[in-house]
C-alpha cells in the first residue's frame, strides 16, 4: 500500500466513525447513515483517481468562519440548535473533502471529526460507544502520523495540484503500523492508570436535554393500552444490582418496580391529579434519607443502572430508606412516587436502599400528610360505568364485611381469565365492560384498571400503579435485567388494617413464562454493556478507594514477601534450592557467550546464508591483521585492495571470494565437505 492510499484510508475512515457517532445519537436515522457512507465511498474513490480536491473559486466555500451562520439560522428560524450544529458539522466534512485550499485543511478535518465524537459521548454512553471511541483513537493517531510524512513532502500551504499525485510511489512499510499501534495501545494503558485516579462524577446539572427513546405508560396522563404498546419491545431499560451487606443478594419475593400512580379514570384515560409533597436538592456522593422502617428485616441496596429513556421517574423496590445518584433535584408526590426535576441525557445512575420484607404492602401510611378532602374520596373516583358493572361488584362482595375479604373475591374473579396482547373493542361497550363480560381477555392494564373500577364500587380506596417486573437474572454479573416488555400494571388498595396493599390480578404473560433463558453468549454481551456502565460510566470514588485497597493489600503481600528474602536462617534453609538456580544461570551464560562467539550473537531476524557467514567469517579474520573492508566497496573491489599480499594468501581470499560469489545468490545446497575446505582456508589465513 502506498503512502497516499494509506493517508487517504485513514482520512475517510476517520470521518467515518465522526459520522457513525452522529448516527448513534439519533441526530440521524440508519437511513442517513447509509447515505453518509456512499458519499464517503464516492469521494474516497474520486480523490484516488484525483478527481478532488477542488481548489474553491469563492474563499466562502471553505471558509473557518462559516459557523457565525448558525446563530443566524437559530434565532431567524427557530431550528433546534443540535440538529443544526449536526448539520453544519456534515456539510464540513464533505465540503473538506471536495474543497481544499491548502494542505493543512486535512487538519480541520480531524478537528471536526473530534466534535462529533464529543456529540456522540453526551448522548450515546454504552459499550458501542466504547469500541467507537477505541477504534476513533487509533485511527486518529495514523491519520496524524501519515499528515506529518505527507506535510515532510510538500509542506503545510501547499495546494491541491501540487499534493494531489504525492505518496504514490512511496511505501509507508509495516514497521510503522506496528509501531504506531504499540503506541497507540501504550497510551491506552496509561489512560487506564489516569482512569483509576479520577472518578466519574455523575452528568447531573452538566448534562444537555437530549432527545431519548420515549416510553409510553410513564407520565401523569396514561391512555388504557399505553402500556401494552411496548409490551413486544425487549429493549433493556435498566439493570440493578442488588447487594446486602456488601454482598450480592438476589431478592426471594417477586420483583415490581413502583413507577407512575395514577388515581383518576374517565372511562379511557388515567391521570394523576395529586400535587408534589416534597421537593429537595440532592448532593450527589451524600443522597438523601427518606422513610423510616421501625422493625427492619431485609434491607438491601439497589444500585439502579438506567439507559436512555424519556422519563424522569426514579423506579423503586420496597420502601425507600435511603437515595442517592447523579440528580440534583428530587421530588415526591402524594402517590409516594419518585421524580427528577433535571434536565438529562444518556443513562442515569442512582441508589436504592430498601426493605423489601412485605412484597404485599407498598406503604402503610394512607398519604404523607393526611388530607380529609383528599382521602379516601379521591380514590374512590368513578366513571360514568354502566349498571352491570355496578352490580357485578355487588355480587362479589355480597355479605363481606372486612376490606381485605372483599378485595380477594373481588381478585379471585379474574382466575378465569385469558392474558393477551391482541385487544378488540365493542363500540356499543367501553372498554372495561366489554373486557369483563365479554373478551375476558386481555393484558395488565385492563386487569389493573378493572380491579380498581370493582374495588372502587364496593366502598374501598384502590388506585393503580404503572411500573416493571423483574422476571429477568443474569448469573454471569448476578444483577437484574428490566426490560421494557416488563412493563407491567398492578393495583394498590387501601386497607386501614395493613396500608396500600398490592395486588395483581393479571395471570402470568405467556411470553414471560416461556421465555427462555439469554444464551452464554447473549448473557455475556449484556454483562459486558453492564460492566460498561458500571466501571467506566458510572466509576465513583468508592471505585477508586476499592482500587486503592486491592493494591494496598496485595502491595503489603509483596513487601513481606520481599523482607523474607532477607531473613538470613530462610536463605541458609534454602541455600540448595538458590545453588541449583545459580548452576542454571552459569550454564545459560556459557552458552550465551558460545552462541555470540560462533554465530554473532542473537538476532531476530532471518539468519544470513551460509556463504554471507563464511565471507564474513574471513573479513574478521583479516581484519586482525588490519586489513578491513571499506563499506562501499564490492568483494571484487575488496580483492584488489589486496594485491600487496603475498601470492599464498591472495590466492586464499580469492578462492573465498569466489566460493561467495558462486553461492551468495544461488539456491544450491552448500556439500559439508566444501563448508569444512573453507572453514580450513579461513583459518590459514
Amino acid at each position: 500500500m502506498s503512502l497516499k492510499s494509506a493517508f487517504l484510508i485513514c482520512n475517510y475512515l476517520l470521518a467515518g466513525l465522526a459520522l457513525t457517532c452522529l448516527v448513534l445519537s439519533k441526530l440521524y436515522s440508519p437511513m442517513s447513515g447509509l447515505i453518509f457512507s456512499a458519499g464517503i465511498i464516492l469521494c474516497f474513490i474520486l480523490e484516488k483517481s484525483e478527481r478532488i480536491p477542488f481548489q474553491p473559486t469563492t474563499p466562502i466555500i471553505n471558509s473557518n468562519w462559516l459557523f457565525l451562520l448558525l446563530p443566524l439560522l437559530y434565532f431567524a428560524f427557530d431550528l433546534p440548535l443540535l440538529e443544526l450544529i449536526a448539520g453544519f458539522l456534515v456539510y464540513l466534512i464533505f465540503a473538506r473533502f471536495i474543497f481544499k485550499s491548502e494542505f493543512n485543511d486535512y487538519l480541520f478535518g480531524y478537528l471536526v471529526a473530534i466534535v462529533c465524537l464529543l456529540i456522540g459521548a453526551i448522548f450515546e454512553q454504552n459499550l458501542t460507544f466504547g469500541v467507537i471511541f477505541l477504534g476513533f483513537y487509533l485511527v486518529l493517531s495514523w491519520c496524524l502520523i501519515f499528515y506529518t510524512l505527507m506535510v515532510e513532502r510538500v509542506g503545510s500551504k501547499c495546494p491541491p495540484v501540487d499534493f494531489k499525485a504525492t505518496g504514490k510511489n512511496e511505501m509507508p512499510g509495516s514497521a510503522l503500523l506496528g509501531w504506531s499501534t504499540g503506541l497507540v495501545i501504550l497510551s491506552f494503558a496509561m489512560t487506564a492508570l489516569i482512569f483509576m485516579a479520577f472518578p466519574r462524577f455523575g452528568l447531573g446539572f452538566l448534562s444537555i436535554n437530549t432527545p431519548s427513546s420515549p416510553i409510553t405508560g410513564f407520565s401523569n396522563t396514561v391512555t388504557l393500552g399505553d402500556v401494552g404498546k411496548i409490551k413486544s419491545n425487549p429493549t433493556v431499560v435498566m439493570r440493578v444490582e442488588y447487594t446486602q451487606g456488601g454482598e450480592i443478594y438476589k431478592p426471594k419475593s417477586r420483583i415490581l418496580w413502583r413507577g407512575v400512580v395514577l388515581d383518576h379514570y374517565d372511562g379511557s384515560t388515567w391521570t394523576s391529579t395529586l400535587g408534589t409533597e416534597l421537593k429537595t436538592r440532592n448532593r450527589p456522593g451524600t443522597g438523601l434519607s427518606l422513610f423510616r422502617v421501625p422493625n427492619t428485616t431485609e434491607v438491601v441496596q439497589q444500585n439502579v443502572y438506567m439507559e436512555s429513556f424519556d422519563t424522569p421517574y426514579l423506579f423503586t423496590h420496597g420502601i425507600p430508606l435511603f437515595m442517592d445518584g447523579n440528580f440534583i433535584h428530587l421530588q415526591m408526590d402524594k402517590h409516594f412516587v419518585f421524580k427528577t426535576g433535571d434536565p438529562r441525557s444518556g443513562p442515569r445512575k442512582y441508589t436504592l436502599v430498601s426493605e423489601i420484607s412485605d412484597p404485599e404492602v407498598s406503604y402503610n401510611l394512607d398519604m404523607p400528610d393526611s388530607d380529609p378532602l383528599l382521602f379516601p374520596s379521591r380514590f374512590l373516583q368513578l366513571p360514568d360505568i354502566s349498571p352491570k358493572i355496578q352490580q357485578l361488584a355487588e355480587n362479589l362482595t355480597q355479605g363481606v364485611h372486612s376490606g381485605k375479604e372483599r378485595a380477594n373475591n373481588i381478585l379471585n374473579h379474574f382466575a378465569d381469565f385469558k392474558y393477551t396482547l391482541k385487544m378488540e373493542s365493542d363500540p356499543d361497550k367501553t372498554a372495561l365492560e366489554h373486557f369483563l363480560f365479554q373478551r375476558k381477555e386481555g393484558h395488565c392494564e385492563y386487569f389493573a384498571s378493572a380491579m380498581v373500577i370493582l374495588l372502587r364500587s364496593s366502598g374501598i380506596p384502590a388506585r393503580l400503579v404503572n411500573g416493571f417486573v423483574g422476571v429477568e437474572w443474569n448469573e454471569w454479573g448476578d444483577y437484574l435485567i428490566i426490560r421494557q416488555n416488563h412493563a407491567h400494571s398492578w393495583v394498590e388498595a387501601f386497607l386501614p388494617e395493613k396500608g396500600w396493599t398490592v395486588y395483581d390480578p393479571t395471570p402470568p404473560d405467556p411470553a414471560l413464562v416461556s421465555l427462555s433463558p439469554l444464551n452464554p453468549l447473549a448473557k455475556s454481551l449484556d454483562y459486558l454493556k453492564m460492566s460498561w456502565q458500571r466501571y467506566v460510566i458510572r466509576y465513583s470514588v468508592h471505585d477508586q478507594v476499592q482500587v486503592m485497597q486491592f493494591f494496598r493489600a496485595n502491595s503489603r503481600d509483596v513487601m513481606q514477601k520481599f523482607k523474607s528474602l532477607f531473613n538470613w536462617k530462610t536463605l541458609a534453609n534454602e541455600a540448595r534450592s538458590f545453588s541449583l538456580i545459580i548452576l542454571a544461570l552459569i550454564l545459560t551464560l556459557i552458552f550465551f557467550f558460545a552462541f555470540k562467539r560462533r554465530y554473532g550473537g542473537f538476532s531476530f531476524s532471518t539468519r544470513p546464508p551460509l556463504s554471507v557467514i563464511l565471507y564474513q567469517d574471513m573479513l574478521r579474520q583479516l581484519g586482525k591483521s588490519g586489513m578491513v573492508k571499506n563499506p562501499s566497496w564490492t568483494v571484487r573491489e575488496f580483492l584488489q585492495s589486496v594485491s600487496s599480499l603475498p601470492d599464498a594468501k591472495r590466492d586464499l581470499i580469492r578462492r573465498i571470494t569466489e566460493f561467495y560469489e558462486i553461492h551468495r545468490f544461488s539456491n544450491c545446497p552448500i556439500p559439508p565437505s566444501k563448508e569444512k575446505e573453507i572453514r580450513g582456508l579461513i583459518k590459514s589465513l
